[in-house]
């Protein structure tokens, strides 16, 4: 249950950001943070940098066939009794994809609002649903090598 809480704290931390940044006025952005982290509102219609964005019904259907799988394999690995490693992976790319599925059934189009000030990714804005896609990918690929 614990898990299932996780994913969902994760979905319902990245929709209020994302709410918080929509309602915003485009003139507010950018805002420049201390640590050279920057707050935008860009709405990414695709993939990961726009891939797709001229079929948003195809990017619609290939997100909802992948949180299916994803859900069905958070819910295995409690039936498997797997350790807490590859749940907590689980949740984080339940949660993550999750809130931009959301998005994009709901808005059109998935709300980003984080870029880092890193040379080669300072082109590429993210949500908080991404970072947690990215950690539990990690989490998930590191437990499925140790797991038997």
């Amino acid at each position: 249950m614990v898990y299932l809480i996780l994913a969902a704290f994760i979905f319902g931390l990245d929709l209020f950001l994302k709410n918080r940044i929509e309602a915003r006025q485009d003139d507010a952005f950018p805002v420049r943070l201390d640590n050279g982290i920057s707050l935008e509102k860009h709405h990414n219609r695709g993939f990961l940098l726009n891939k797709l964005e001229d079929k948003p019904e195809l990017v619609k259907k290939i997100s909802v066939l992948t949180l299916i799988p994803l859900f069905l394999w958070f819910l295995w690995l409690f039936v498997k009794k797997a350790g807490s490693l590859g749940k907590i992976g689980a949740s984080f790319l339940l949660g993550g994809a999750a809130s931009n599925l959301y998005d994009r059934l709901f808005r059109g189009y998935v709300v980003d609002y984080i870029r880092l000030p890193i040379k080669k990714i300072r082109h590429i804005i993210f949500n908080i649903a991404d970072f947690f896609l990215f950690l539990g990918a990690a989490l998930s690929a590191v437990y499925g090598l140790f797991s038997k």
